[in-house]
């Protein structure tokens, strides 16, 4: 599947997946601050404003394995041009929506398009670009998560004057260029094989993701305990656990899995996992240092919000570099080293939540840090290890456990720190993730060097 491309043409192809990912990212982002407005349009609740969210988280992640999986039998052209279609209509719906249940519907066809925009792209790299540069292109790829982190809510709070649809509205025009863009310069590439499409399998999948998405979704913080123990949330948990075994056993029984079970047989690809993991628990504790700032400098909700910006912007700029570093260093080096200053920043937060210089100066090892562990570092792994017809599955794993990470990592930072009162919850959760910052560091001290990996991506071309 390896395809032999001129760089402009290769540069030209990573600049359309930058503009699809940025469109995507920049949709999460935007959600916060317009949920206020929607909320008061339709007289929500905050609980049911949530699953405006949730229900975007879901079928992402059911939309990545699936998508990714297309993609590596049809073709990413035709996959990627139709996540961005069904990302487009979601958005038509949402902004001409005159009821909740139609942008819970638009939510739901964004959420299933969007899932696909990521993996595909990643999977691109590793068919058109050469092992010297998949980690720089990976690298730029990675850095748009960051800039539409924090452009996304500045765009929202901009457009929000004009009405809460033109936050949606706003994806239109992009959606069109990008499916022009996509027909006149992606190439096309031979179908490998009819799929047999893993129906139980994406089936099982989905009551997965809605099981843990909705009892999560059901806990209440200031009742942590007691509500996790109810009925709204305790049975929709269980029944996630025990779905889990059946899941694999039908993966393993599937002609043509929709996850690709047999990777985690490689143990490089259930490090990258871990990973993946560590990393939504430690950006959910993340989340919340806005608050922490509230109560430990005395600022305001808007001031606090800035100090995101330390993590944000480091995460932004540290990523194309990591990515370029990460041809001739490998992995290895590059995740010991972040997930330790990932670490460092989080214990030094959590010490000295009221110094301004040492807060900011710890944000940007956090942002950092959490670079090294999902954004180009991770998806190198799995571009190594998956063979040319599983790239995009391979990806499509990391997308999935990142969401479910955070979605549990919300729920258990959220029910530490209400559990205790003033300062002292979340510091106790910036402790927490500190650690499993520290379990990711030696988990990655088990990868293979920098030789080991090329020598892996030679034998799967």
């Amino acid at each position: 599947m390896q395809q032999t491309l001129d760089t402009k043409t290769r540069n030209l192809i990573l600049l359309l997946f930058l503009i699809g990912v940025f469109m995507g990212s920049l949709d999460t982002g935007i959600i916060g601050p317009v949920l206020p407005s929607i909320e008061q349009a339709f007289n929500l609740t905050s609980r049911e404003a949530s699953w405006i969210f949730t229900l975007f988280v879901i079928f992402f992640m059911i939309g990545s394995p699936v998508m990714a999986k297309f993609s590596d039998f049809y073709g990413r052209k035709k996959v990627f041009i139709l996540d961005v279609i069904l990302f487009g209509i979601g958005s038509i719906l949402i902004a001409s929506a005159v009821s909740i249940e139609a942008i819970f519907i638009g939510r739901i066809i964004q959420g299933f398009g969007c899932g696909g925009i990521f993996p595909v792209g990643g999977a691109f790299i590793g068919d058109a670009f050469p092992l010297e540069e998949r980690g720089r292109a990976l690298g730029i790829l990675g850095s748009v998560f960051g800039i539409s982190a924090i452009g996304g809510p500045l765009v929202g709070a901009a457009l929000i004057p004009f009405g809460w649809n033109w936050c949606f509205t706003i994806n239109i025009p992009i959606a069109i260029f990008i499916i022009a863009f996509a027909w006149y310069i992606l190439p096309e590439m031979e179908e490998s094989s009819k799929l047999k499409i893993d129906y139980l399998g994406i089936i099982m999948l989905s009551l997965l993701a809605i099981f843990l998405a909705y009892g999560l979704n059901q806990i209440d913080s200031n009742n942590f305990i007691s509500s996790l123990l109810s009925k709204n949330v305790l049975p929709f948990l269980i029944m996630f656990i025990i779905l889990i075994p059946i899941f694999l056993k039908v993966e393993k029984r599937a002609e043509e899995s929709i996850v690709p079970i047999h990777m985690l047989k490689n143990k490089e690809i259930r490090i990258a996992c871990i990973e993946t993991l560590c990393y939504g628990i430690i950006y959910s504790s993340a989340i919340f240092i806005p608050s922490l700032v509230i109560l430990s400098m005395g600022l305001n909700d808007q001031f606090a919000s800035l100090m995101l910006i330390p993590i944000l912007g480091a995460n932004a700029v540290a990523a194309p570099i990591l990515g370029r570093i990460l041809d001739s260093t490998g992995s290895r080096t590059i995740m010991s080293v972040g997930t330790i200053l990932l670490a460092i920043g989080l214990i030094a937060i959590a010490i000295y939540p009221n110094n301004l210089i040492f807060f900011i100066i710890a944000g940007c090892l956090i942002g950092v840090g959490l670079v090294t562990i999902i954004g180009a570092p991770v998806r190198y792994i799995v571009l190594t290890e998956a063979k040319p017809y599983e790239r995009g599955a391979g990806q499509a794993i990391v997308n999935m456990l990142s969401s479910a990470g955070q979605l549990i990592g919300g729920a258990l930072i959220g029910g530490i720190i209400a559990s205790f009162t003033g300062i002292l919850g979340y510091k106790l959760s910036l402790i927490l993730a500190a650690i499993v910052a520290i379990i990711a560091f030696l988990f990655t001290l088990r990868l293979k060097s920098r030789d080991e990996q090329m020598a892996t991506m030679r034998e799967n071309q």
